[in-house]
């Protein structure tokens, strides 16, 4: 191959992750389970999903994980900060280099930012997903989102689970004053 054809195959390859949306997949496994998933340990591990909780460890920014006899790195590099004022907002963006690594080989990495801006009513929340800098094709693409699903089902039914006897408590009080019993 000529140095075309390798940037044609680089370019072709960074498409179909963006297709695949790998990235936000990835982002969202940060952001939604692994972001905080050091507190969530302590507090009520329960809520992990148990083939994660049981293979978990971190290790400085990278949090390393089990599947299905594979494993796997999530790490997140939390780069520049940068603040900005207009018209009495203020706006706080933090910029992140996401890589994730399966089986010892790095299979993924992206630019990722987000900002916050402080509004007098509110705070307006933005991520963005950006530059796909590595991107090595495997059936890890659609492991990835379905493990994602996974992990927040499984939170879902704990809930449920130990919610059960407050809704039976309520649907038994909804039945006495509808007249149900």
């Amino acid at each position: 191959m000529d140095n075309a054809e390798i940037r044609t195959e680089i370019e072709r390859r960074r498409k179909r992750a963006i297709d695949l949306k790998i990235r936000e997949s990835v982002w969202s496994l940060y952001k939604s389970e692994f972001k905080y998933i050091d507190d969530r340990m302590q507090k009520d591990a329960e809520l992990i999903l148990p083939a994660v909780r049981e293979t978990y460890r971190k290790t400085g920014n990278a949090h390393e994980f089990g599947s299905d006899g594979v494993q796997y790195r999530l790490v997140c590099v939390e780069g520049k900060k940068e603040r900005d004022r207009y018209d009495g907002d203020e706006t706080t963006t933090t910029h992140y280099t996401i890589g994730l690594g399966v089986n010892g080989r790095q299979v993924l990495e992206f630019k990722a930012r987000t900002s916050i801006t402080y509004m007098p009513e509110e705070p307006l929340f933005d991520d963005k997903v950006g530059e796909i800098t590595a991107f090595i094709e495997g059936e890890w693409v659609t492991v990835i989102p379905e493990l994602l699903e996974k992990m927040r089902a499984h939170s879902r039914e704990v809930r449920k689970q130990r919610n059960a006897p407050k809704e039976a408590q309520r649907l038994k009080e909804d039945m006495e004053r509808f007249g149900l019993q």
